[in-house]
């Protein structure tokens, strides 16, 4: 007699205690029945296995079309990635870079003087600290009273009692206002102005600030006039002070009452020979050093910064030659001739514009790489065998695996999933035609890819393309506008203004080919879904899936049903044999009796 069984049905989740009466092992008996009728369910597990295998690959190979276009086809279709241009030069003089509409060849620069901004810097020590017997420092009021200067036209007050550190503080607090920067060096114990920008229109501009304020700037501060060239606008054509006098380079030069703007002017330039000095028909004074070094001016501050305004400190600009074109500019970055030029230093030198082969060619191969990627991918799986006799394992079959076997089966069983697949097959060949194709130039030539070096290999690679690197680098280098126009041409068309460019066979390679792949993303997304990223799959492999789902769920209330039903039927004939038994019992009773 078999023995008495207990098991937890994993249908119905209730424990069952069978063969009390009959001695069967009913739960053996149904476990084999149930496993009969479960084979349909098995055979949909299975099918949603092959689907799912089929949509995983499939968004993979998406994945792998989708970095295609993004990362190499779109910048593959521009014309600036066929437009890299080298410049080479004396970089102690110049350094360049060439934009896509620098024309190819040599260019004569001559860099006369560099933009520089204004500086004003204490002409000795300011005294701002006390050094303690402890090495620590503590710095000192310079001030007892509120002190305002006018800055850049801006008005700046300081309180009484600020130290060094407040002083630069304040100054940068409105630096986005008057231009200039502060900072403060304690080994050499001196303030330091300096702007922003460069170029003339830059200044250090104390005029308007009153006797107050420039005691201060030129004697607590001991800042001064520090600059190779100074441009002020004289308040009068004729000075009616009481006389007053000023020093240029060392050489004073005095300022009589009634003395005229001209008059002074040529005093200038008739006693300090290093200098130029000069006012125009609206006053304008200019005093520019005849060498380019500094012209250090001291004397009379109110006379020279509310009368003749001039700066502290003033920039200059950068003046340079770009064959043989004199040309000036604020700043030491120019663009002249699609060249992007970064003025280094004074002298000449010799700009050379070349088509930059290498980086061209780079782009090329690194096409050329990400389509072989792709290409051999689809082909591997378009080929790849289907084993008929390997089918998807289902949960009950891997319970009785090792995990080894179940990985090595289920590669079996996983082969061929896309074999044939009608998406991909159109995409395969959509794109080794589009690579096969001839694009005819600007100047008529008809060009392939095999003109420029690169050549599809054996047949049985599918289609893997493979570099001539001395042909492809003598292509870019001698025919720039005939590999341009081979990847990248659009053609006009004459019939349909909508048209999509890459969609016509006579357009360039790789528009041709982002045209396709675009297209194949679309329909394989139509086909296998987008993914992680998409929150409802509505896609044709999304829907059989969900349709298995549904089936799987129903066939499973079918057999859950089907279970207790052998139950029933198993404990009415336990109730029988049990009922049975009770009156072959009271029988053999009677009969012994």
């Amino acid at each position: 007699m078999d023995p008495i069984t207990m098991q937890n049905s994993t249908t119905s989740n209730l424990l069952r205690i069978s063969g009390l009466a009959s001695g069967i092992n009913t739960d053996q008996i149904v476990s084999q029945l149930m496993q009969a009728a479960s084979q349909p369910l098995y055979q949909l597990e299975q099918q949603k296995q092959w689907l799912q295998w089929q949509q995983q690959d499939l968004q993979d190979i998406n994945t792998k079309l989708l970095t295609l276009r993004d990362n190499t086809l779109f910048s593959m279709k521009l014309q600036g990635t066929y437009l890299a241009k080298t410049v080479s030069s004396n970089t102690s003089i110049a350094t360049a870079t060439a934009g896509v509409n620098a024309v190819n060849g040599t260019y004569q620069l001559t860099v006369n003087q560099l933009a520089t901004g204004a500086t004003s810097a204490s002409t000795a020590a300011i005294g701002a600290y006390t050094k303690n017997s402890d090495g620590s420092v503590t710095y000192n009021p310079l001030i007892s009273s509120d002190v305002t200067i006018r800055l850049n036209n801006n008005s700046i007050t300081f309180k009484a009692g600020s130290t060094i550190n407040d002083i630069v503080s304040t100054i940068n607090s409105v630096s986005s206002t008057t231009h200039v920067n502060a900072t403060y060096d304690t080994t050499t114990d001196r303030l330091f102005l300096i702007t922003n920008s460069t170029g003339s229109s830059s200044k250090i501009d104390f005029s308007g600030t009153d006797s107050t304020g420039l005691t201060f700037l030129t004697s607590t501060l001991k800042l001064g006039f520090n600059s190779s060239s100074y441009t002020g606008t004289a308040a009068y054509t004729t000075y009616t002070g009481s006389g007053t006098s000023i020093s240029i380079n060392g050489t004073q030069i005095n300022i009589s009452t009634n003395e005229d703007i001209n008059s002074i002017i040529s005093d200038i330039n008739n006693n300090v020979s290093s200098v130029n000095a000069s006012v125009d028909s609206n006053g304008v004074i200019t005093i520019s050093s005849k060498n380019g070094s500094q012209v250090s001016i001291s004397g009379d501050y109110d006379f020279l910064l509310n009368n003749l305004h001039l700066p502290f400190s003033q920039g200059t600009d950068a003046s340079f030659s770009f064959n043989g074109v004199n040309m000036t500019t604020s700043t030491n970055n120019v663009s002249v001739a699609g060249i992007n030029i970064n003025l280094t230093g004074i002298g000449s030198t010799t700009l050379s514009v070349q088509t930059d082969t290498d980086t061209i060619y780079n782009s090329i191969k690194s096409f050329v790489d990400a389509y072989n990627d792709v290409i051999t991918t689809i082909n591997s799986k378009l080929t790849e065998q289907r084993y008929y006799d390997y089918q998807p394992l289902t949960d009950d079959q891997k319970k009785q695996m090792t995990q080894d076997d179940i990985t090595a089966w289920q590669q079996k069983a996983r082969s061929g999933d896309l074999s044939g697949n009608d998406n991909l097959t159109s995409i395969y060949y959509s794109m080794r035609n589009a690579i096969s194709g001839t694009v005819t130039a600007t100047d008529g030539t008809q060009m392939t890819l095999s003109s420029i070096g690169i050549t599809t290999g054996q047949w049985y690679e599918g289609g893997k393309l493979y570099i001539d690197d001395t042909k492809l680098k003598n292509a870019i280098q001698n025919n720039p506008q005939e590999v341009m126009d081979l990847f990248t041409k659009i053609t006009e068309s004459t019939t349909d203004v909508n048209a999509t460019p890459g969609s016509s066979s006579n357009d360039g390679i790789a528009a041709r080919l982002y045209y396709i792949v675009n297209n194949g993303i679309n329909s394989i997304t139509q086909e296998a879904g987008g993914g992680q990223y998409q929150l409802y799959d509505n896609s044709f492999l999304g829907q059989q899936i969900n349709d298995i789902n549904q089936r799987m769920s129903d066939m499973q209330d079918q057999l859950n049903t089907l279970e207790q039903q052998y139950y029933d039927q198993f404990t009415q004939l336990e109730t029988y044999m049990s009922q049975m038994n009770s009156q072959s019992q009271w029988l053999s009773q009677q009969l012994n009796g």
